[in-house]
């Protein structure tokens, strides 16, 4: 089984809280990204916890649903192939 990093859980999570319906992000990976975006700004800095304790909260509401709805924007996200860039330790360090 393949782990999910931390960064393809929280973009998930911004996926999920967007309330967009599966079609609307399933075989989009531009949509999917621009939800991402949009739903991260409206958060503002607190987002990735705010978005996390929606989350928990529809689980806790709806398990029935909630659980599909993840699986979809964790498949999503995979899909759109995010480019994270993590700087060399000699870069990070010299700025």
């Amino acid at each position: 089984m393949r782990s999910t990093s931390r960064v393809t859980t929280t973009l998930a999570q911004f996926l999920f809280v967007s309330q967009a319906p599966v079609a609307e992000f399933a075989t989009n990976p531009a949509r999917t990204r621009e939800l991402i975006h949009q739903t991260a700004e409206q958060l503002g800095t607190d987002g990735a916890a705010r978005a996390a304790d929606e989350v928990a909260y529809e689980y806790g509401r709806h398990p029935e649903t909630a659980a599909a709805h993840m699986t979809a924007c964790l498949q999503a996200v995979q899909a759109a192939d995010f480019q994270t860039f993590i700087p060399d330790s000699r870069v990070a360090v010299a700025r």
